[in-house]
């Protein structure tokens, strides 16, 4: 695990400058405190933060072939590298590392960009060919890897985090902030890829490469989800009892397993670490050490559920609990560490939980992408119901769910949900911060003006419309996997476990297990309003019938509570501020009053209260911050 940055003056083929590298790489530290190492070579300048996990004695990056022709720099890991080097010594290949990242260069020697598709892992690197002066930068293929990129005036700039890339130039490291993006973030949580909160400034997508020479510079994909296909997934003991899922899951976590260094697990106490740590105690890794994050409120907290998994599995476990004074005091440090409004309040618990397994272990494995692969969410079997309260008109629907008490408002917010005609729009509102009735009440109109409101609801539609013939909770799952999961909650992972310089590693997301799922009929996924119905059958003989049946929590953080209680204060210092009422992005009243409902208890408005209060943090730690730079500058 490292972090990379990368600059190349295609256009003027000025040389590139190793001083703006080094800045770019120092901003990374934390990605790679073991060591760092730059490559130039007249217009091309190639940098890295090493976190060394496999090889630790040499892989020292960025690495190159025999003839000093061809270099990389890379972050993430190649889980199948010994079968890949295995295969490249046969065909004269000599390799002067152990490492997965000298199997790349290799790689691309003898295949060129179709070796990409031998890869297994989570990555994003940049090849330099010097014989041909191209650059070669691709991502993994379900994004657990980020890499962000700026393209201007005949330059690629581009690099692992917003603050380093940020760095790459000399303006101070000034970004131009996107209105669209605003309006984008208050309705996503995040900013959709490849689209960022910055002008000019990009994701590159999962399952994409980018190439950059002399002709300038262009983007494919190389990798999407497989469409179900009439007879993929016959009905057969193998597929319907799932020995297939979990043989896949067993290979993934057995290969994630692989490292120099400790491993641990991410133990929430839901299914999907549970499996986890069941399949990994079954493949002998001794000792297991597992980490839980909980809460002083019972009703948020999954840490007795954890501990009964570690537990039954004997691991040596490890727990934290986080309170509201804890979150006061990460929050406006991770703002300026993401440089950008952190969408989550289980970044702050993460980050958290990341810092105390960093004390003994330097890889963990987490749950993360279960619920968006075999349909965990609740929403993807309520959705089914949509047509039916469509029957009445949206005010209806939404007038009785208000008449519903503050303590079902997870019915409530269903309710309003449902009623939202049309399915793109709807799909966006089930994770919002708030709805687009809410986005049109929340922004001053002056605002409102210089924006396209529906490109939202747009973004989510493509993706639902991209592949014909997938089932409706196919295409939920596709757009799911596609945006809410790259750009939230795999950018969330990687940019708070590598803020403790350890390595989150996602045995759900293995393409063959992801491709496995995509083919499995939906009436087996979800049973009625039975959610991830078939991996549970499949982990029947692994896991306690408690831990399989048992009311699904998810990762929440009592917020709502705190807003109203100890961290009242702090949300109205924040989002009632001289300064965020007058900068011209909110209309007055509605802020008021979004605020006035939550701390009077009669809605709850804890995801609309979260996102202004990180947007407004962010405009002071990084916004204005980068203004005062540059005029300084």
């Amino acid at each position: 695990m490292c972090g990379i940055a990368g600059i190349f003056n295609f256009g003027s083929l000025a040389p590139a400058d190793p001083v703006a590298l080094a800045r770019a790489t120092a901003a990374m530290v934390h990605r790679g405190p073991d060591d760092e190492g730059f490559y130039i070579d007249g217009e091309l300048g190639l940098g890295n933060r090493r976190l060394s996990i496999i090889d630790l004695p040499g892989g020292h990056q960025p690495i190159s072939n025999e003839d000093g022709t061809v270099w990389i720099t890379f972050n993430g890991e190649i889980y199948n590298y010994r079968d890949l080097r295995q295969d490249l010594e046969t065909r004269g290949h000599h390799f002067r590392t152990a490492s997965d990242t000298e199997a790349i260069v290799h790689l691309y020697e003898e295949y060129g960009l179709d070796g990409l598709h031998q890869l297994r892992g989570m990555f994003a690197f940049a090849l330099w060919d010097g014989r041909r002066r191209r650059l070669w930068v691709a991502r993994d293929r379900i994004g657990v890897k980020p890499l962000f990129y700026r393209l201007r005036e005949g330059t690629l700039q581009f690099a692992s985090e917003l603050r380093a890339l940020a760095e790459l130039d000399d303006d101070g490291g000034r970004f131009e902030v996107d209105p669209q993006a605003v309006y984008d973030f208050f309705a996503f949580r995040y900013v959709p890829a490849p689209g960022t909160f910055y002008q000019g400034v990009q994701k590159l997508l999962p399952g994409h490469y980018l190439l950059a020479d002399r002709a300038g510079v262009r983007t494919m994909a190389w990798w999407d989800v497989p469409v179900e296909e009439e007879g993929d997934a016959p009905d057969c003991n193998a597929v319907a009892s799932g020995e297939q899922a979990i043989e896949l899951l067993r290979e993934s976590v057995r290969l994630r397993l692989i490292a120099d260094v400790p491993v641990g697990v991410f133990l929430s106490g839901g299914i999907d670490s549970s499996a986890v740590v069941a399949l990994a105690a079954e493949l002998g890794a001794r000792p297991l050490r597992t980490f839980s994050v909980g809460f002083d409120e019972a009703p948020y907290s999954e840490l007795p559920a954890a501990r009964e998994t570690a537990r039954a599995f004997q691991t040596e476990h490890e727990e934290l609990v986080l309170r509201a004074a804890d979150l006061a005091a990460d929050l406006e440090h991770l703002v300026a560490f993401r440089h950008e409004p952190v969408s989550e309040a289980t970044d702050v618990a993460l980050h958290r939980i990341a810092q105390q397994a960093a004390r003994t272990v330097k890889v963990v494995l987490a749950g993360e992408g279960g619920d968006e692969v075999f349909a965990g969410y609740p929403k993807y079997a309520a959705d089914r119901l949509a047509r039916w309260v469509s029957i009445f008109p949206p005010p209806v629907t939404r007038s009785l769910a208000r008449l519903l008490p503050y303590g079902a408002r997870r019915l409530q917010l269903a309710l309003e949900t449902l009623a939202i005609r049309g399915d793109a729009e709807r799909s966006t509102a089930w994770f919002a911060s708030f709805t687009g009735e809410e986005r049109q009440a929340l922004f001053a109109p002056e605002f409102l003006a210089e924006i396209d409101p529906a490109h939202p609801a747009r973004v989510f539609a493509e993706y639902l419309e991209r592949a014909p013939g997938r089932s409706p909770l196919k295409r939920l799952l596709y757009a799911d996997l596609k945006i809410w999961l790259p750009d939230n909650l795999l950018l969330r992972g990687d940019q708070m476990t590598m803020a403790a310089s350890i390595e989150e590693r996602v045995p759900f997301l293995d393409h063959k297990l992801v491709e496995f799922a995509a083919r499995i009929p939906e009436r087996w996924l979800t049973e009625g309003f039975k959610t991830k119905a078939f991996l549970k059958r499949a982990l029947a003989p692994y896991l306690s019938a408690d831990t399989l049946h048992r009311h699904k929590v998810g990762f929440k953080v009592p917020v709502g509570d705190w807003f109203r209680g100890p961290l009242k204060s702090m949300v109205g210092d924040l989002v009632l501020s001289p300064e965020a009422l007058g900068r011209g992005y909110f209309d007055r009243r509605a802020m008021q009053q979004f605020v006035r409902e939550h701390f009077d208890g009669v809605r709850d408005r804890h995801k609309q209260l979260w996102a202004l209060v990180n947007f407004e943090l962010w405009q002071r730690s990084v916004v204005s911050s980068q203004l005062a730079v540059a005029t300084r500058s």
